[in-house]
């Protein structure tokens, strides 16, 4: 077979599902939302973080396995004495040691929840400076967006994770920027403002940076510190509440034009089922957030390519079908869909979802190397064994 899938596994369904909570949010979000402002956009983002207690306190098992090192030295006995005593003064030299060492490695870990913290704040606070985005960078999106996006990640992935890039990793990535330059040249015609290409490509450049390291070093933090997506999701939401809540506290009672919470909450929980239709957007914003922060954990971060171009070609066909623009043109749909289509594909070959048994392109594929290992295995053993019969042959005929 030319093409074969990897060994199917259910996680992988999490990349496919949790975009279409990253849609269902744009109908939550108009059942209470009349006057959206940045900050309060960003304040509802990480305080659905807080869900993630929830799975922790469901999936948290406490040890009760303590360990207990009975030290009974006998007084009639002083040798005894003395080498219990040795051996009493070792087990606590380990046990300090071992002490010093869980400290250290808790507040490296705590620092390192304070820059995830801060980088993902300043990702959500980028906005505020282009609180015009959603609309002057719409068109870019599907093109420069998605082209800075698939760059960072494979770079940050590359020194920061140290991931290694094979045959079946260019090439896929080669046929995703020449569908991107055909998209983005679409792009370019429909904008023709000069000015307008040269910020979007800033904006995007920016974005894109600092929305893949977050990503990236979140994988970082998990991989090195052993903790899970809940406990860092809702370490991470806590800390960025507290922060913007003093923040909107103080602009509030001294200058409102900066504030956004407060004035967030007024606008828009009016009523009873406003408050409930809150909770809903939360819940709904939690399951995609998650579903990335699932993803980058399972996998890596760049399986997100596959979540990513799933999503922007949904934004892309139901934006289609509500503007008049002729950026949504028949051609051009046809074209965005095929593009997408072609890069989801290219995506499941990166990510080495999808094989290809040809030109040497599934050699370095985790399938493939772990094929190979146990086919060396196999062969040392059965070397091992010819080696210990032939030994006892030896043995015999000596004898």
């Amino acid at each position: 077979m030319w093409i074969e899938c990897f060994e199917f596994n259910f996680k992988l369904l999490i990349i496919l599902i949790f975009p279409a909570f990253r849609r269902l949010e744009d109908f939550t979000k108009p059942l209470y939302i009349t006057k959206e402002n940045t900050l309060f956009k960003t304040f509802r983002y990480f305080l659905c973080h807080i869900f993630a207690a929830v799975i922790l306190l469901i999936s948290y098992k406490k040890d009760e396995k303590g360990i207990i090192i009975p030290l009974e030295i006998s007084r009639e006995n002083t040798e005894k004495n003395q080498t219990l005593s040795f051996n009493s003064f070792m087990i606590n030299e380990i046990d300090e040691l071992k002490q010093k060492n869980i400290k250290k490695r808790k507040i490296k870990s705590t620092i390192f929840l304070l820059i995830l913290s801060a980088n993902g704040l300043l990702c959500y606070l980028y906005r505020l400076f282009f609180n015009y985005a959603d609309k002057y960078f719409e068109f870019g999106k599907q093109s420069i967006g998605i082209f800075f996006d698939i760059g960072f990640y494979i770079f940050f992935s590359y020194f920061i994770l140290n991931q290694k890039l094979y045959k079946h990793n260019l090439v896929s990535l080669l046929i995703i920027v020449i569908t991107i330059f055909i998209l983005a040249i679409i792009t370019f015609v429909r904008i023709r403002d000069l000015n307008q290409i040269i910020i979007s490509f800033g904006y995007y450049f920016f974005y894109s940076l600092l929305f893949c390291l977050y990503d990236v070093l979140g994988k970082k933090y998990m991989v090195y510190f052993y903790n899970t997506p809940y406990f860092m999701m809702f370490i991470i939401g806590i800390i960025n509440i507290f922060l913007l809540l003093v923040f909107d506290i103080f602009a509030y009672f001294f200058n409102r034009e900066i504030s956004g919470i407060i004035i967030g909450f007024k606008n828009n929980i009016t009523s009873a089922l406003n408050f409930f239709e809150f909770i809903l957007d939360l819940i709904v914003e939690f399951i995609w957030n998650l579903g990335i922060w699932l993803t980058v954990y399972y996998f890596t971060p760049c399986h997100f390519f596959i979540s990513e171009y799933i999503s922007e070609f949904i934004y892309y066909i139901i934006n289609a079908f509500n503007s008049d623009d002729n950026f949504y043109s028949t051609v051009n749909i046809i074209i965005f869909s095929i593009a997408s289509l072609i890069n989801i594909f290219c995506s499941l070959i990166y990510n080495e979802v999808i094989i290809l048994n040809f030109l040497g392109l599934d050699y370095n594929t985790k399938k493939r190397i772990q094929e190979r290992m146990k086919i060396d295995d196999e062969a040392l053993t059965d070397e091992s064994y010819e080696k210990q019969a032939s030994e006892s042959g030896d043995d015999t005929t000596t004898n």
